[in-house]
């Protein structure tokens, strides 16, 4: 029998529904986006945003009765099994140029952690992140946890555009902006692979439950991968 995680649903207003679980130390990085994904097949009418640790819902109460909608996220909630939450299904390799055109933010890293660029480098590649959760931008994705030698606070005066591809770190995060755009967040590198493109039939490349690593790469290989 599958294993389930037991929910609370609060009522945030008149419109919007916060669901969160009711023991908070269990590990569940993907939960919230496959209960998102869940709901959305069964009602499409509704808004949903997937968190880390929640889901917000939004509704038309006119239009829509809550105690129904409530009682679909219970039911959709009990449809996905707790065993199989932590399984990683794809591993991707994200190429990065550190190279000062691209990382805007270098020296201000260097000074803030007291390592050399190629040790800033070593400790931002040398790991696997999950995919915390997808916002602020549509394919941003946050990844985690960033090594403790890199943690660094957000930037005083965020940018108000950032190229696509720019790859920034915060606190215990790491993120890559897929448009281009504002950041508040230390910009480390570039990649130049498109992350997200309304072409495709998924226009996210990278989603939760995938595990990402960064790659270093020369700014020729950047170019040559740019025009490909």
């Amino acid at each position: 029998m599958a294993r389930q995680f037991p929910i609370v649903i609060k009522e945030m207003s008149e419109d919007l529904l916060q669901v969160k679980l009711k023991e908070k130390e269990i590990d569940c990085p993907y939960f919230f986006w496959q209960l998102s994904q869940h709901i959305l097949k069964s009602q499409n009418n509704l808004e949903v945003v997937p968190g880390e640790d929640s889901l917000v819902i939004q509704f038309n109460p006119l239009l829509q009765d809550r105690e129904e909608i409530k009682e679909e996220i219970y039911k959709q909630s009990k449809s996905i099994d707790a065993s199989l939450n932590n399984k990683v299904e794809r591993s991707i390799t994200v190429p990065v140029c550190y190279d000062n055109e691209f990382a805007l933010d270098m020296k201000h890293i260097l000074s803030h952690t007291g390592l050399s660029r190629s040790e800033v480098i070593v400790e931002h590649c040398q790991r696997d992140y999950e995919v915390k959760m997808i916002g602020f931008t549509p394919g941003f994705v946050y990844l985690g946890e960033l090594s403790e030698k890199i943690k660094l606070p957000r930037l005083t005066n965020p940018r108000p555009l950032v190229p696509k591809g720019s790859i920034g770190i915060a606190n215990n995060r790491t993120g890559i902006y897929p448009i281009q755009g504002p950041a508040g967040w230390s910009i480390i590198g570039r990649t130049p692979i498109n992350l997200f493109d309304t072409k495709r039939n998924d226009p996210f490349l990278i989603l939760p439950s995938m595990e990402i690593n960064f790659e270093q790469i020369t700014k020729s290989e950047f170019n040559a991968m740019l025009r490909d």
